[in-house]
């Protein structure tokens, strides 16, 4: 069996498999220099997770010949990415001055942590509801 993967496949499973190595190495070894070793793990080994599986499902579909996508799925991610846009500007805004106004000192990996979350989610929610509704 020939595996025929291009090179952006090739290059995001590499990438994939050394992020999610590093995390692993990480979560084991504990090293003094990693301040936070649950917060570099999980962050390590999810993105190198996703970059693995992202690189098969599109090896995947190439190799089945499916098309995917359509004029209208480029429109439904141009408005599902502005909506998270927006929805994200107001978040960081009022929560950058509640911390202001209440001079609250917080560490910054768990905020940026929340915001990731708030933004991959409502992402993901805007573009079904568009996808849905189109």
């Amino acid at each position: 069996m020939v595996i025929n993967m291009k090179a952006q496949e090739i290059g995001s499973f590499t990438i994939g498999i050394f992020l999610a190595t590093i995390g692993i190495y990480i979560w084991v070894y504990n090293p003094s220099w990693v301040s936070s070793v649950h917060g570099a793990t999980m962050g390590l080994i999810g993105a190198g997770v996703a970059l693995i599986l992202i690189a098969l499902w599109k090896y995947k579909i190439r190799i089945s010949g499916e098309v995917k996508e359509d004029e209208r799925d480029y429109r439904i991610a141009e408005k599902a990415s502005f909506k998270t846009f927006q929805i994200i500007f107001i978040v960081q805004g009022f929560l950058y001055a509640t911390l202001g106004i209440l001079d609250i000192q917080l560490p910054a990996q768990p905020v940026v942590g929340a915001l990731f979350a708030i933004t991959g989610f409502s992402y993901m929610g805007f573009f079904y509801l568009y996808r849905r509704n189109m």
